[in-house]
């Protein structure tokens, strides 16, 4: 197996990670503002929102899916099938002529972004050792604070100068020299460890519990009511569906998601910590802008110049928050204190209410923004300790999938408070943010760092190319 890195194509390696998550990122963000003309030049205001629910539904399922083939058939060959597949859905989408051919290749586009966001995250885990992953790990996360900046203003200007088409074909040559850097300088990572098997029952029986369900979340009181006999249905199909899932996965030789993973207590609290995060951030892109445009009578230019402090605190959280984690490992204190942040930043948003000053908004937003930045890294590292390479897969995609859910299944119930009372909205996501601090709270530091030790046994040294050096030699021999 080569799986060794040369210190000297680390950058473009990082290089080839970080556009592969800008990709999938920047996705979710720039066809927001070209949706109108979309919309006009397909005639599918029916369907308004179907292109962006296809999407998230497809990403988010395939996530953990993506984790689990990655772990058998190797992180390479994943991440490029994954970026190739990305291309050429993404110049389906440019092509379509209609709106059902456009949500089905934002769908399927969708899924190939789940492959992307996965392997970014699990190939950093597996290239760094701890002493310097976090740095690496906020590098990527940076990424999608960077494609919620640049993907409102890039949507609008591509379709107000060329062709809203063009914001897809947009991702061809991006998405090429991503492939062309991992292909060239990403070594082979697969272990002799790990299962050849596909858990086939588990994916399919995974695959009909959450798509009902996300979709109901998604969809519930717009396209479908929330009463009616088929959304129902929905919720009722898909909870059986889960527990087949459940009881396949309990004797399947090659799960989906591993028994002994669901029981460990920091993989839990992480997993529940991290969706609470998400509940927060999607709470705030809900209300910031219903804020500012529906109650204060602003404009659209203005809520997305309003926002773009929040994404910058992320950017800047998220490389913070990775060499903080990786330089102390004090995944406890560095996790209460993150929360302790974006509670803060919520707290005037509370007390003010509707009423809040500009000022004041931007500095809680942007508080938040820090704090759920400064998470993202502690989050994806504390697990990391209790599992063997050969699990990194769908331990890091299932982190990220149930992180993404606790903002999904979030947005119904958040979406409606906001015709409610701005304040219990706010209220909601200040509870959240609470919950994660108590969960973090829970963790055993020094348990933390024990496995880590005992998993890289050498101490950590000064300097990143020695700490490379070492986490290879150490590979080596396993």
């Amino acid at each position: 197996m080569d799986s060794q890195i040369s210190v000297r194509s680390i950058p473009a390696t990082m290089a080839g990670l970080m556009l592969c998550l800008f990709l999938s990122a920047l996705d979710n963000s720039i066809v927001g503002t070209a949706m109108p003309k979309i919309i006009a030049d397909l005639q599918g205001l029916r369907h308004y929102s179907l292109p962006f629910t296809s999407y998230l539904l497809f990403s988010t399922v395939v996530i953990p899916i993506a984790g689990k083939l990655s772990d058998v058939f190797g992180r390479k060959i994943v991440a490029l099938w994954g970026i190739g597949f990305f291309m050429l859905t993404s110049a389906l989408c440019g092509l379509s002529v209609n709106m059902p051919m456009l949500v089905l290749f934002r769908g399927l586009q969708g899924a190939c972004a789940g492959v992307l966001a996965s392997s970014a995250f699990i190939i950093c885990a597996e290239l760094f050792p701890p002493q310097v992953r976090g740095k690496y790990i906020g590098m990527l996360v940076s990424m999608h604070g960077l494609a919620s900046l640049l993907g409102p203003v890039a949507g609008g200007l591509i379709t107000d100068y060329f062709s809203w088409h063009w914001i897809f074909y947009l991702n061809i040559p991006v998405g090429l020299l991503s492939f062309l850097l991992l292909k060239k300088q990403l070594p082979l990572i697969k272990h002799p460890g790990s299962s050849n098997e596909i858990d086939f029952n588990g994916i399919a029986l995974f695959l009909l519990a959450l798509f009902p369900l996300l979709f109901c979340f998604t969809e519930g009181g717009k396209l479908l009511p929330w009463s009616s006999p088929i959304t129902i249905s929905l919720i009722i199909f898909s909870g059986l569906m889960l527990v087949g899932f459940i009881k396949v996965e309990r004797y399947s030789k090659s799960p989906l998601l591993p028994v002994e993973m669901l029981k460990n207590k920091v993989f839990r609290r992480a997993s529940f910590s991290a969706a609470m995060g998400y509940v927060a951030l999607f709470g705030l892109i809900l209300y910031v802008p219903f804020l500012l445009q529906i109650v204060q009578h602003k404009g659209a230019a203005y809520s997305g110049m309003v926002m773009l402090p929040m994404s910058l605190a992320i950017v800047v959280g998220g490389m913070s928050g990775g060499f903080i984690a990786s330089k102390w490992m004090r995944f406890k204190l560095q996790a209460m204190v993150n929360f302790s942040i974006s509670i803060v930043g919520l707290i005037p948003l509370l007390v003010y209410g509707e009423g809040i000053s500009m000022g004041m908004l931007i500095f809680g937003i942007l508080l938040v923004g820090l704090g759920i930045g400064l998470n993202f890294p502690t989050m994806n590292m504390a697990p990391q300790a209790f599992f063997p390479a050969a699990q990194m897969g769908i331990l890091i995609s299932s982190l990220e999938f149930f992180q993404i859910m606790g903002g999904v299944v979030s947005t119904s119930v958040l979406g409606g408070l906001l015709h409610v009372s701005t304040q219990w909205l706010i209220a909601l996501c200040i509870v959240a943010m609470a919950l994660g601090f108590i969960a973090m709270a829970g963790l055993n530091e020094k348990e933390i760092r024990d496995k880590f030790a005992a998993r890289y046994k050498k101490p950590a040294v000064d300097g990143e190319c020695a700490a490379v050096h070492n986490h290879q030699k150490e590979r080596s021999f396993s």
